[in-house]
């Protein structure tokens, strides 16, 4: 009787783990495959990497989410401009958000040498308001 019940618990261990496994291997596919097209977008887009402007340059680089529960792979453009203005070095940054899969653009986020300057959401740029001093 044991070697049966031992095989029962096994063969069940064995069909559980199979089953919370598939979920997790495709969820493991999706953002594998988020990730190649961020990183393809990037090269094709961004490179490279850094660019020379007037009074410094700009360095770019990226982050990828895929979101199981939207479906959605994200791509998040991050540029930081580095600059000499008046003699003193400044670095500004900004970070816009995109959905691969639909090539569509969801916000942009500045921020300049001192405070954000300006969030768009899905629409017209909005200024950042002003934290009390």
């Amino acid at each position: 009787m044991r070697p049966s019940i031992s095989s029962a618990i096994a063969g069940l261990l064995c069909f559980s783990t199979h089953v919370s496994a598939q979920p997790n291997k495709q969820l493991y596919e999706l953002q594998e495959r988020c990730g190649r097209q961020a990183a393809e977008v990037f090269k094709r887009k961004y490179s490279p990497p850094v660019a020379k402007i007037e009074h410094g340059q700009m360095m770019f680089h990226y982050e990828n989410h895929y979101s199981a529960r939207l479906n959605k792979c994200f791509f998040l453009e991050i540029t930081n401009t580095y600059e000499r203005i008046e003699g003193k070095p400044t670095i500004s940054k900004m970070m816009r958000l995109f959905d691969l899969d639909e090539n569509k653009e969801y916000g942009t986020f500045v921020s300049g040498p001192t405070e954000p300057l300006a969030c768009a959401v899905r629409g017209g740029l909005q200024p950042v308001p002003k934290t009390p001093s």
